[in-house]
């Protein structure tokens, strides 16, 4: 036993699972079996991991409670250190005994020789052998690194910020009123890094990754069985990205469209939306949020639009899926980096936004007390800025709303239909890409929202009463079309010379082409059915 392979060994990473392919072309899993010792190396290591990433938040109430308690400082750095000594000889011994134990273990040590290979070739070859084996991901070899593609330069992307500033929208503040708002800003800083980005993405809590552990090890495990292969993925601002790529091509009907998954606040690909794409016999790229799961880095809104954009650079270069055969879908508060996406690639074949809101404001302000409005607005605008609305109105594609019924998370007041967000998305949506529609009256924002505020049954009512008819709709539809030469362009010029009556019924139809229900709550998975890529114009000019 060489001194190098006992080093190597102790600072390897933790093996879970070992992949075989069985006489009949099956992939089953094994549980590797640490040896005594190394489990319980491994334990001191994880609870040492763990009591650090939570001393963040802890030493303020220590130091507190022991300032109550008047224990004097001279006690306090005596008592300290001896705890430090302590700590720090058991940790040593832990990792002592962990490398001793797994450089005689014979599964490890060909574990090791397999990923130090890997690391210094990564080739098919070495790939291939790699892949038998599930692990730490911190320790799997690079396969995509944004900054060494050789083509040419990307487009500077789009960014809610510099809209803000093309369109004239940040005011410039006073000397005077900078200095004022010193204190706000610091405290906003402070809460922005420290709670208010748990509270926003709670999968994003080191304690949370480690409880779902389990869970996410047998997602990953079934999606490598169905043909998934994991990749780290390197953003421009160096983050390591966790992604799992399963290629349907040339296996099913929709095998070769690609669906890129958004997933929520607390959604990793391992248990996540992937599934509702899977099903329908797409290929599917799922990614885990910066600080999610295998990922490094923290979901701020830079570091989620640099992760979906190195996500799609590596969709397009290195999977070879053209933009026009990728559909974006995003559940929840995946919607934000969806619909960066969509306006970063307007070239996409759809945009599919789940359970999603048009802005974080008015929800993180219903969840916190009144008396931190003030503070949570400014939190929000300067550092959290999920404007989904705002970035949907940059693509001009097609798109597909679902809503649903009984949701208790993107409401106001709760589980109120009336009050769903999605709504809103909608309403902001329509209001841009048909402007004509809603000119010249207040009626049409009071009869579309009345209609997105009932029942399925009462929605039928309505559009009965407004003799609503899918035929004369898409004559409407199709006739602007080719009134602009078959081109489809947003501001439409539909419902321009149509009178008030035949605009409600081209708001009503509409509505009911964007956005479909589900009847369900926030967090059940999207049926099967209800995935596909959404309405497009352009099919009403077939039926004229």
């Amino acid at each position: 036993m060489s001194i190098k392979t006992l080093w190597k060994c102790t600072f390897s990473p933790r093996l879970y699972k070992i992949y075989e392919v069985t006489w009949i072309g099956h992939l089953v899993d094994k549980p590797y079996e640490p040896k005594n010792l190394e489990r319980w190396g491994d334990q001191i290591v994880i609870s040492f991991a763990a009591i650090w990433s939570i001393s963040l938040y802890a030493v303020p109430l220590i130091a507190t409670f022991m300032y109550q308690r008047s224990y004097s400082l001279t006690d306090n750095v005596s008592c300290l250190s001896k705890l430090a000594a302590g700590a720090g000889a058991l940790l040593v011994a832990s990792l002592a005994a962990r490398g001793y134990s797994r450089v005689n273990n014979p599964v490890y040590t060909k574990f090791v020789q397999t990923l130090n290979e890997a690391h210094l070739q990564y080739n098919n070859k070495t790939k291939q052998e790699l892949h038998k084996y599930d692990f730490e991901f911190w320790a799997w070899p690079v396969e995509f690194d944004l900054s060494q593609l050789k083509s040419d330069e990307a487009p500077d992307k789009l960014t809610l910020g510099k809209i803000a500033k093309a369109s004239g929208r940040l005011r410039r503040q006073s000397g005077k009123e900078y200095l004022f708002a010193i204190p706000c800003k610091l405290l906003s800083y402070m809460v922005a890094h420290t709670f208010a980005i748990k509270l926003i993405y709670p999968g994003s809590v080191t304690v949370l990754n480690w409880m779902l552990g389990a869970a996410l090890e047998k997602g990953r495990i079934d999606l490598i069985k169905q043909g998934g292969e994991r990749y780290k993925l390197i953003t421009a601002d160096k983050n390591q990205i966790d992604a799992m790529f399963v290629d349907r091509r040339n296996k099913s009907v929709n095998g070769d469209v690609l669906v890129v998954t958004c997933e929520g606040n607390c959604g990793f690909y391992e248990t996540g939306v992937i599934a509702t794409p899977l099903n329908k016999g797409y290929s599917v790229l799922g990614w885990n949020h910066p600080g999610f799961g295998g990922s490094t880095g923290a979901p701020y809104p830079d570091q989620e639009e640099n992760a979906v954009d190195c996500i799609m650079r590596f969709a397009i270069e290195r999977l070879n899926f053209p933009e026009e055969r990728i559909i974006l879908y995003g559940w929840s508060i995946g919607g934000y980096t969806a619909t960066w996406a969509a306006m970063n690639y307007p070239s996409v074949q759809s945009l599919v936004l789940d359970a999603t809101f048009d802005d974080v404001l008015p929800l993180a302000i219903k969840a916190m007390s009144p008396s931190l409005e003030g503070l949570v607005r400014n939190i929000i605008r300067d550092y959290f800025n999920l404007n989904i609305a705002e970035q949907l109105n940059r693509y001009n594609g097609t798109v597909l709303l679902v809503r649903r019924t009984d949701d208790e998370i993107v409401c106001i007041p709760s589980n109120s239909l009336a009050g769903n967000r999605g709504n809103m998305l909608l309403t902001k949506l329509l209001l841009r890409r048909y402007p004509h529609l809603f000119s010249e009256t207040s009626e049409s924002g009071t009869v579309l929202s009345r209609f997105l505020s009932v029942e399925a049954s009462d929605r039928t009512s309505i559009l009965e009463s407004f003799r609503v008819r899918e035929k004369h709709c898409l004559e409407l539809i199709a006739a602007d079309i080719q009134k602009n030469d078959g081109i489809i362009s947003y501001p439409s010029t539909l419902g321009e010379d149509c009178s008030t009556e035949t605009k409600l019924q081209l708001i009503l139809f509409l509505a009911t082409m964007y956005m479909k229900d589900q009847s369900s709550s926030h967090c059940i998975p999207l049926t099967v059915d209800l995935f596909h890529p959404g309405w497009d114009p352009t099919s009403a000019t077939a039926m004229k």
